[in-house]
């Protein structure tokens, strides 16, 4: 896009940035959950190794090589949960995170030499020795994000492969299922903070992959491609 000196280096604060969804999080950003008006956990997901996500500097969705932090997001377009979409403006502007300081859409440099460095993973928010730590590495164990896309590809094409890959698919979806519940019942972690303990449940990554999720009366669910998907 062509600029002009009147506004080249002001934000037109049009929200486009904030509707593509909300920004990773890094190492400066752990000061936005300490003192007075701290963020909460409840408004942060975790994007886990190998889970699609969109690049903001390449401009594309692929998997991710390592886990990151995100606000959360809002509505359809997954848009920030801070952002007034009526206003165009940000609940959390004055103290807003690195990435958002660094993005200006008339020069993404800035943002693309921060993009993939400081970036905060879950145990960066959490005390030492918290007593969920543990429980999050067995779930990424046990729930590995990396698998779906190949479980996909395999569940796809069918016959005995086809088979085994719905039958891990499965009980991923299970193992997701119990760790929540279990979370909420044996801890009292309620449910608005899963998506940063765990990350999106199986149901939306499954979906990304070109999945369904449905109810099954001998194993609880079953994984099916899904007809409408269009990769």
């Amino acid at each position: 896009m062509e600029t002009t000196a009147s506004n080249a280096s002001v934000c037109r604060r049009c929200g486009a940035c904030c509707l593509k969804g909300g920004p990773a999080l890094h190492g400066p950003d752990t000061a936005l959950f300490e003192g007075e008006n701290a963020l909460d956990l409840s408004q942060v997901v975790t994007l886990r190794a190998g889970e699609p996500a969109y690049d903001q500097v390449r401009g594309d969705v692929r998997p991710l090589e390592h886990e990151i932090l995100k606000l959360k997001g809002t509505g359809e377009s997954w848009a920030c949960v801070f952002f007034d979409s009526r206003t165009s403006t940000c609940g959390l502007y004055d103290r807003r995170p690195e990435e958002c300081r660094a993005l200006f859409c008339q020069d993404t440099a800035p943002l693309a030499a921060m993009y993939e460095k400081d970036r905060l993973v879950r145990r960066d928010l959490l005390p030492a020795g918290h007593g969920v730590l543990a429980v999050m590495a067995e779930h990424d164990a046990l729930v590995p994000a990396r698998r779906i896309g190949p479980l996909a590809q395999a569940l796809r094409g069918g016959g005995p492969t086809g088979q085994n890959a719905e039958d891990e698919l499965s009980h991923m979806a299970l193992a997701d299922r119990t760790f929540r519940e279990n979370l909420s019942e044996r801890a009292g972690i309620t449910q608005e903070y899963h998506d940063f303990f765990f990350g999106r449940g199986v149901k939306t990554l499954f979906a990304a992959a070109g999945l369904a999720l449905r109810a099954d009366a001998r194993l609880g669910c079953r994984v099916q491609p899904d007809p409408l998907w269009r990769g």
